[in-house]
């Protein structure tokens, strides 16, 4: 059935006769060749720092945004495909927004990884009958 790379690199869900996701290993590699980003837990805040690497002269460097605000209270920085880690910011902010109306109270940062790992794992092809949300294409190639 199928006979080349190709053929199993286009489904999230179809294994190689290795036993190996296309998908899942380009995500990982779109990571890796992303720039690095730290955290650092401190007694009194958090310390974010990110590389911000010029890979053109068309580039302007002051356009490139590393670390993000997605709550007055949470800050993320990212390493990996941007357009990847906007559309994960963006359902941050969303859901820290929601919980605020909800409850009058800001998110928790376990909350609101949580849910944003729940946006990042669900991808694939198809819907369960019980969760009608949209899934993913394919993996987010961000950390």
């Amino acid at each position: 059935m199928f006979q080349t790379k190709t053929d199993y690199d286009r489904g999230v869900n179809t294994f190689s006769p290795e036993g190996r996701l296309f998908q899942v290993e380009y995500a990982i590699e779109a990571i890796k060749m992303g720039t690095t980003a730290v955290g650092i837990r401190t007694t009194q805040g958090v310390v974010l720092a990110v590389e911000k690497r010029i890979t053109s002269p068309l580039l302007e460097p002051s356009s490139i945004e590393k670390i993000m605000e997605v709550d007055s209270h949470i800050g993320v920085a990212m390493s990996g495909l941007t357009a990847d880690a906007r559309t994960l910011i963006d359902h941050a902010r969303v859901e820290a927004t929601n919980h605020w109306f909800s409850y009058n109270e800001r998110i928790r940062v376990n909350a609101l990884t949580q849910a944003v790992c729940d946006l990042a794992l669900s991808f694939g092809e198809g819907s369960d009958e019980n969760n009608h949300k949209q899934k993913m294409s394919r993996p987010f190639g961000v950390a």
